[in-house]
This record gives C-alpha cells, structure tokens and sequence, in this order.
C-alpha cells in the first residue's frame, strides 16, 4: 500500500507539473470539465478524422510489412532462393524495431512526433519497393532493414491514439483500431496466400500492398497531423542545443547489446554450435552491455536520458511491460510456429495453410473486441490481467497435445490462444498508457513497445532453436526403424536425409529403393517426429507464463485513471492554433 501511495503521489505531482503549462482552466477541475478544453469542432475536424484516418491506416501497414510475409517466407524461399538465411526476413524486421523504437519515442517527446511518423511511413515505401523487386533472398532481407526502420513509428500507433481520445476511453479506442486491422492482423495470413494463388505477381504483391497503404497514410500525415512543433515542445532550446542532449551513449549501449544477444540467439543451432566462441562470446557481450545501458542510465546525470528510470518506480508500468512481452513472445512464436505446425501435420495446399493461419490473428484480434469496452465496465485491472495471463498459460500448455492426429483441437488452441493474447494485449496496452507520467509518455511507450518485439524476437529465436534441435534428434529416430522397416536398405539412409531437407518430390524419388510404401512409412514417421519437436517448444513456453502471472500478482487497479482527461490534441492549421491548445497534439 505504501508503495502504491508513492506512486500515486508521484504521478499527482506529474500530473500537477503538466497542469502548469496548459492553459489556467485546466488545472484544478474534473474529470467531465477536462472534456470542454477540447477546442470547438474539433472531433468532427478535418485534421482530427484525417490523423485517425492515417493512424488505421498506419497500424495496418505494420500487419501488412510483417505478418504477410512471415506467413509465406517459403513460397518466396521457393520462388527467388533456396536459402538458409530465409529466417533472417523477420528476425532481422523485429530487430530492428526492438532497437530503433526506444531511440524515435524518446526523441520524439521533445521535437515532436509528425516527422518521425512521415519518415517511418517512407521507409516503409522503399522497403516495399526492394522487396517486391527482389531478385533473391539477400535483397529482401536488406528490405527488411526498411521495414524494420517503419516498423519503429507504426508499433506506437497505439500511442497515437491513446494521446488524442480521452483516458476513459482507451479501452474503447483500442478495441475500434484493433477491428478497423482485423483484415490485415487476422486475414492477413489467407490475403497473403490468395495473392500469392490468383496473381500474376504472386508474393510480389503483399509488398506493393505496403507501398500502397505506406503511401496513402504518409500523404494523411502530411497534409492533417500536425502536433505541437520543436519550438512550442521546447521554446527555450536550439535544435542544436537539443541535439547536444540527446542519450548517444545509451542508444550505443542498448543497441549493441540487444544485437549481439539477438545474433547469440539466431546463430545458436544454425550457424554455429551453442558451445561454440561465437554463440557464447556474443551472449556474454550482449547481457553485459545491456547491464551496463542500466547502469548508465540509472547513474550518469543525463539531461536526456534514453529511458527515465523512474518510469520504473511506477509499478504498473513494469508491470505492463512483463506482462505484454510474454503475450508477444506467444502471438510471435505463433506466427512463426503454426505455418509449420500446419504443413507438417495437417496440410500442404496452399489456400488451406493461409486459412488454418488466421486463426492466431482473428483471435488476437476477437478477443481486444470483445474485451476493449469491458475494460472499464469490468473495472478490477488486477483480476483481469490474472485471468487473462492464467487463460494465455494454460492454452499454450494444452497445444503441447495437438499432434498430427488432433488438427481440430490444434484449430481450437491457436483461437484460445490468440483470444487470451488480445485481452492480455489490450490490458497492458491501456495500463500502460494510462501510467506513464504525459511528459514521458513517448519515451514510456516506446520502451514498452520495444521490450514487446524485443521478447518476441527472442521468444521466436528461442522456440525456432528448440524445434530445430528437437527436430534433429527426433527426425533421425522416428525414421530411421520407420524406413528400413518398409524395406529402405540401410545403405540409401545418408541420399534419404540429404533429400528430406531439400524437401522435393524428385529428390526423394531418387533414392535407391524407394518405393510407395518406403514413401508411406516416411510421410508418417516424419509427422511424429515434427509433431514431438513441437510438443517441447509449446511445453517451454508455459514457464514464460507462469512467470508473468506470478508478476501480474504485483499490479494494482487503474481505476482512478479512467477520466475525461485527453492528453494530447490534434489541430489543423497555422501555429497560432496550437497555443490555444498548448502542449496537446
């Protein structure tokens, strides 16, 4: 209780600072008069619905550059490759987004955020356009540096949207956006294989989608959203005194070692052997420079620091961020995972596959539906986030038990699964949102969104690392007494797994005796042994959960934060305009 008191008391004082430089009629009055500093008209202006326009728009251009191509990276592997480094497409996508988004949130509370989106919007066009024309598989993964670097401003599309609409309502403003992407985060996966099934451009066209969506949002933000500018943000600063301030020993600090773990995580199986210099030196340089960036940040006097650490002294928001990143780290996997799972075990046409993969997104998507106007209706945060956490654990255990001959609850899990992730996501979403001190909210934010894709990143690393270990030991032991026991000769084993991982009709029917029931006995000994190699991978996610559940025993109820209080406003015109508002958007 002490520590809930201080924390409220900080954030009075906050909020109190903040009140200083709006304008007199805001300090000191209620929830329900905060809702008349809102300039006239404003809700029905063109800036405000053409910014809410661009923001949709910019949302579903992060669904569009990221789960669309996860979902068919093997027809593209297939069409321009072979290539091993195929993985490297997202992987490389979400680092980039883990290590650009504490920098751009951070900065982007003091010299505003309209730049920054519009900069993020046209990287996302020229990753698009290298991507659609790619020639093989290394030039889409340098596209994937472009949509990582737009992927930076449209993951905080829920900070934009949190700062226009009223405290009171981010429950419900989350779960509008959140349907208004239903098509790109929960269809995205069929849309993407419809592409690739009815078009001539096949794959090519999930890119120059972005291009189009990345477009028509960059020319909304441009021409409607215009936030407060540097010089009312920080009128008594040069951008060049501003730029002096700016944490380049943090970012240095929290990039390299982000990388150098993420490269210890990727390498580990793949490139190099886990005990190997490589994987161990690079893990050790990554924890300790990131122990350092803490160190930094928490004891050199910084006049702007990379991430406040006393966003930390606000229980809630670590909180939050715990508990969002094990969500992510189960929508990622699941991105990744359940295109193989199904493949493996269940299918291999190609309209069935992108169906069978919507379900972890539409449920993602279902469940902030259904649970966005609950939020506050509901109220207990506390019970809630318990809840959905403990739903997200169990479920993910239980898909340990879908095997090749369990496609039905297979589908089932995925949707519970994903339906628990959109409640988890919502809630520590809006507490977040709501915790966050205004003056940090962008800093606040972005390092919530980072450690999301950041766990994500590892959480795919981990899993892909433990299927792919799993699967080299069970490949050889289901198959091996499978084939020579349908009267494979021991002799063609070694021309057997070398064409098992070219994975071609051809390949396979070159092997000295094979034969129809050779082939029956290897299709089935191959579905157990990826189906065991599964199982362990959804069986290790379940400590992820028990550990944020047992932190989701730690928050608290934001109850009392759900006011009229609208953080931010967005106004149109010249910027004569924006002191009537004064440090809104």
């Amino acid at each position: 209780m002490s520590e809930e008191k201080r924390t409220s008391e900080q954030v009075e004082r906050l909020s109190n600072a903040n009140n200083a430089n709006r304008p007199r009629s805001l300090a000191g009055v209620s929830a329900n008069e905060e809702d008349s500093e809102v300039p006239p008209g404003y809700w029905t202006s063109f800036g405000f619905l053409g910014s809410c326009a661009a923001i949709l728009l910019l949302a579903n251009c992060l669904f569009i550059g990221y789960a669309m191509p996860a979902n068919i990276l093997n027809v593209i592997n297939a069409d321009i490759g072979p290539s091993t480094d195929v993985y490297l497409v997202s992987l490389i996508n979400t680092l980039i987004k883990g290590v650009g988004l504490l920098l751009v949130g951070s900065i982007s509370d003091v010299v505003g955020r309209r730049y920054f989106i519009i900069g993020g919007q046209f990287c996302g066009i020229v990753g698009g356009i290298i991507a659609a024309t790619a020639k093989n598989i290394n030039q889409v993964i340098g596209a994937s540096v472009f949509m990582g670097l737009s992927g930076c401003a449209q993951v905080l599309y829920p900070l934009l949207v949190q700062e226009i609409v009223p405290n009171k309502y981010r429950g419900w403003s989350q779960c509008l956006i959140t349907l208004a992407v239903f098509p790109t985060l929960g269809l995205g996966p069929a849309i993407a294989r419809s592409l690739v099934q009815y078009t001539v451009l096949g794959w090519r066209w999930c890119f120059w989608l972005n291009v189009i969506v990345c477009g028509i949002s960059l020319l909304l933000f441009v021409f409607c959203y215009h936030p407060p500018n540097f010089h009312q943000l920080k009128g008594d600063v040069t951008r060049r005194q501003q730029m002096k301030r700016i944490d380049y020993g943090g970012f240095f600090l929290y990039t390299g070692g982000l990388v150098c773990l993420l490269l210890a995580l990727s390498w580990g199986g793949r490139q190099y052997a886990w005990k190997s210099p490589q994987c161990i030196s690079a893990l050790v340089i990554g924890v300790l420079t990131l122990i350092a960036f803490v160190l930094y940040e928490t004891y050199i006097p910084l006049p702007e620091p990379l991430l406040p650490m006393k966003l930390f002294k606000i229980r809630n928001f670590w909180v939050a961020c715990i508990v969002g990143s094990v969500g992510q780290m189960s929508f990622y996997a699941l991105n990744v995972l359940w295109p193989t799972h199904i493949t493996a075990l269940y299918t291999t046409n190609n309209l069935t596959v992108g169906w069978m993969s919507c379900t972890t997104g539409a449920a993602l998507a279902t469940g902030e539906v259904i649970t966005g106007p609950l939020f506050k209706r509901g109220g207990r945060t506390k019970l809630q986030m318990i809840v959905s956490i403990a739903g997200l654990t169990l479920f993910c255990g239980l898909m340990a038990m879908s095997n090749e001959h369990r496609q039905n609850q297979a589908i089932a899990m995925t949707i519970l699964i994903g339906t628990f992730v959109g409640w988890v996501e919502l809630i520590a979403i809006v507490v977040a949102g709501l915790v966050i001190p205004p003056e940090n909210i962008g800093s606040g934010q972005a390092f919530f969104a980072s450690s999301r894709a950041v766990s994500g990143t590892i959480a795919t690393s981990i899993y892909l690392a433990i299927y792919t270990n799993k699967l080299n030991v069970n490949l050889p032991r289901e198959v091996v007494p499978a084939v020579t026991g349908a009267g494979l000769p021991e002799t063609s084993l070694t021309a057997l797994f070398a064409a098992i991982k070219k994975a071609t009709a051809t390949a396979l029917d070159s092997v000295p005796g094979m034969d129809a029931t050779v082939k029956a006995a290897l299709a089935t000994a191959q579905k157990r042994a990826y189906a065991e190699s599964l199982k362990t991978v959804y069986l290790s996610s379940v400590a992820f959960g028990v550990f944020a559940l047992i932190v989701a025993f730690l928050a608290s109820d934001v109850d009392k934060y759900l006011t009229g209080f609208v953080n931010k406003t967005v106004v149109q015109g010249k910027e004569k305009d924006h002191d009537a508002v004064d440090d809104k958007v």
